[in-house]
This record gives structure tokens, C-alpha cells and sequence, in this order.
């Protein structure tokens, strides 16, 4: 079945070798993420993954699990936008595509770097509810969430239209229905100017599937170019 195109490809082993890894990496980085959040999220004392958002697994015991997670996996995304594009080559979504994965990326290791700040009484001792005094890193770390999201939001939508022109009619409506549903559960799992957020008790939980709903489609566009890669070598 059709996915999509992929112009020719250098010859040169090296090339290919290099190409094939930095997707690897995307692959491994979009589904190790993913593993890591899930888990931490069942296992550590005194979190409610449904209540909570990811982020405020960087902070109290353990933090460092989850901001490493964020760094390592903002890299490996960030490689895997240099090999989409160098998969990709040229034709429609050839520089929008990879510009949007690697915001995404960049989100990420934003996020690693700048923690959220305590809240929602987490870590444990916290005081419930939003603080009134919000330290630059948070605001910081928002960024690094919209950036991550909206790249997630504008790959899809970017690569659809390469998709639709090749005929890949399935592919193209999956990617614009994971556009979708990042867009929308990313939305529901926000917060109002006040901090609070609009469906707290389930903010958590809706954040994971706009995460996961992201980041499966990366992984998916990861194996779909390397199949055709492996086809045309």
C-alpha cells in the first residue's frame, strides 16, 4: 500500500547508514518517551497520572528521570527531523515537515531544562491549587509545551498534503485526524489565565492522549520512511 514518495536517494552507504540511524533514533525516542511517562506515572508515590500533567514528573524524588527522558528524547527528535528531511529530499512537505518535527524537539529540550513549578499538591506537601507567584522557568517551560505540541499539530497537517498528492488518501486523513486529536486534547488538558485548569480532575489524563496520539504518529512516519528506504535500497 501507498504511503507516500521519496524522491531518489544518495547511493553513498555512509549517507544511507546516517539517514536510517537519525530515524532510528525518532522511532526509539517517540516510544521510549512514551514507556518512561507511562511508568514513572504509575510508580511514583503520591502522583495521579490522570490529575497531573507529565511535567510535574520532573519534580520531587526522581525528578531526574523524566527531565533526562525530556532531553534525550528533545535530541534524538531533533536528529529525526534531519533525517526526515534528508529522507525526504524534496517535493511538498520536504523543509515544513522536518522545521515542524524539529520544534517539536527543540519543545522538549526546553522543557527538560526549564522544570514547571510545584503545584496541584505535587509534589507531596504542596499546597493544592495554582501558586499566585510564578518563577520565569515556568513560563519558559510553557513554551517548551507549545512548542512540542504545535509541532506536533503542524507535521501532520504538513505532511497530509504530500500524502493526499500521492494518493496515499488513508495515510493523509490519519495524519490530519492525529492533528486533530493533538490539537484538541492538548487544548482540554490546558488551564485558563488563572491556572486553573479546564477539566482538573481528568487534566492528566487527556494531556497523555494528545502525547500519545503525537508521538505514535512519529514513530509511525519513522518506519514508514524506512521501509521505503529499505525497498528502494
Amino acid at each position: 500500500m501507498r504511503t507516500m514518495s521519496t524522491p531518489e536517494v544518495s547511493s553513498e552507504p555512509a549517507d544511507r547508514i546516517a539517514t536510517d540511524v537519525l530515524l532510528w533514533g525518532g522511532v526509539v525516542g517517540a516510544v521510549g518517551f512514551t514507556v518512561v511517562f507511562l511508568v514513572e506515572g504509575a510508580v511514583r508515590s503520591g502522583y495521579d497520572p490522570v490529575r497531573l500533567a507529565v511535567s510535574y514528573l520532573s519534580l520531587g524524588d526522581g525528578g531526574w528521570v523524566q527531565v533526562a527522558t525530556f532531553l534525550l528524547t528533545g535530541i534524538l527528535v531533533l536528529g529525526f527531523a534531519v533525517g526526515v528531511r534528508r529522507a525526504l529530499l524534496g517535493g511538498i512537505g520536504a523543509t515544513g515537515v522536518p522545521v515542524a518535527i524539529g520544534l517539536a524537539g527543540a519543545g522538549l529540550v526546553i522543557a527538560g531544562v526549564f522544570s514547571t513549578m510545584p503545584a496541584f499538591g505535587y509534589p507531596p506537601g504542596t499546597p493544592d491549587g495554582f501558586p499566585s507567584e510564578i518563577p520565569a522557568t515556568a513560563y519558559l517551560h510553557v513554551l517548551g509545551a507549545l512548542l512540542f505540541f504545535g509541532g506536533l499539530v503542524a507535521a501532520p497537517l504538513l505532511l497530509a498534503r504530500r500524502l493526499r498528492a500521492d494518493g496515499a488518501r488513508g495515510a493523509a486523513l490519519g495524519s490530519v485526524a492525529t492533528a486533530v486529536v493533538v490539537l484538541v486534547f492538548f487544548g482540554a488538558s490546558s488551564a485558563d489565565p488563572s491556572g486553573a485548569p479546564f477539566f482538573p480532575t481528568v487534566a492528566g489524563l487527556l494531556q497523555r492522549v494528545a502525547i500519545v496520539a503525537g508521538l505514535g504518529w512519529l514513530a509511525w512516519l519513522g518506519l514508514s520512511l524506512l521501509g521505503r528506504r529499505a525497498i528502494e535500497a
